[in-house]
């Protein structure tokens, strides 16, 4: 296996950032499949303990945040990848179209609205009232 070149200390382009990235992940790769402790592991290789360690909970904590960016992510489904959702549905008696109108009745310069239900009697002294008859 070829041994990727480790970027330069100091360099910050995203190249480098995922070349330095890649490499630390085939280090824990090698770390897990050797069943060495830290330190033996560490020793072995010839890096620090302490950058060991932080590797690992940095490629861990980069891990999370991946799966939690792509949870928040809405994929896109085809057409005939989306499943059928149900809806609750209330069914309510209608209103007919047919329902009679309110009534306008003008009187001494003012217009009364009279909706269906309205008592005679009642409407009968108002419109005298309002035309001013005794």
């Amino acid at each position: 296996m070829a041994k990727a070149t480790y970027p330069r200390s100091g360099t910050r382009t995203p190249e480098a950032k995922a070349k330095r990235e890649a490499h630390w992940r085939q280090v824990l790769d090698r770390w897990r499949t050797s069943a060495l402790p830290k330190t033996a592991f560490a020793r072995q290789e010839g890096i620090s303990p302490d950058v060991l360690g932080w590797w690992h909970a940095e490629i861990r904590r980069r891990d999370r945040l991946r799966r939690r960016v792509s949870r928040a992510t809405p994929r896109r489904r085809s057409a005939t990848a989306r499943r059928p959702s149900f809806v609750p549905v209330r069914v309510v008696e209608p209103t007919p179209p047919f329902a009679p109108a309110a009534l306008e009745i003008l009187a001494g310069g003012h217009t009364v609205r009279i909706r269906p239900g309205f008592d005679a009697e009642t409407l009968k002294r108002l419109v005298a009232v309002l035309e001013d008859r005794p």
